[in-house]
Parts: C-alpha cells; structure tokens; sequence
C-alpha cells in the first residue's frame, strides 16, 4: 500500500466514524425517519433505511438537487457555497448537509417533530 492510498484509507475510516457519531446522535430525535450519506457523485456510504431502493432514491435525485443548489449560490455569490439546506414538505423534512468527503442527508416526519435537539 501506497502512502497516499494509506492517507485516501485513512481519511475514509475516519469519515465513517463521522457518520456513525452523527447518526447516533441524530436517530434519537423525534420524528427520525432514516439517514442517508453519500458522495459528491451520489453513491451511498451509510444508510438506515431498510430499503435499498428508498436510499438510492433520495441519493439520486437530492445529490443533483444539492449540485444545482450550489451552482446557484456560486452564481450568486462567486466563491460562496451551500453549508446547509433544509426543505420542509407536508410529510417529511430533509434536512442536508454537504461537506468535503461526503454529504449528510436526514429525512424526518414533521408531524412527529414536538421537540428536536439538533
């Protein structure tokens, strides 16, 4: 192994331990319907749903969501970037966070919500 595959193994051990702190914390709020993190490409790292195919829907279409977002904020502030979107529907709230190795997506019911702590 490589010195700079051992730093790429490294960093990726530690993302993961990221998310699985994050995920523990965030999976004991109220109306906590699943997490999903993925890439910058949209390929799934971690998710709670028991549905493959519900992670890979909400990686899929909020990842391009997510690009467009940020387009959007560069063009309008050159040099400026999306630090955290929150979008909010009848039955569930997405809350996103992007970041440099990877991007947090929470999906919880709003109707469950009385009192979130994060």
């Amino acid at each position: 192994m490589t010195n700079n595959e051992f730093e790429i193994e490294k960093q990726n051990k530690e993302s993961y331990q990221a998310i699985e702190v994050t995920l523990k914390r965030v999976s004991t709020q109220p109306g906590f319907v699943g997490l999903v993190a993925i890439t910058e490409k949209g390929q799934i790292i971690k998710s709670t749903f028991e549905e493959q195919e519900e992670a890979e829907k909400y990686a899929l279409y909020l990842s391009h969501f997510i690009k467009q977002a940020s387009n959007t904020v560069d063009a309008l502030k050159e040099g400026d970037e999306v630090s955290f979107l929150r979008m909010r529907t009848k039955r569930e709230e997405i809350l996103i966070i992007p970041g440099d190795k990877y991007t947090l997506i929470v999906i919880s019911d709003p109707n469950r919500i009385k009192e979130r702590k994060f």
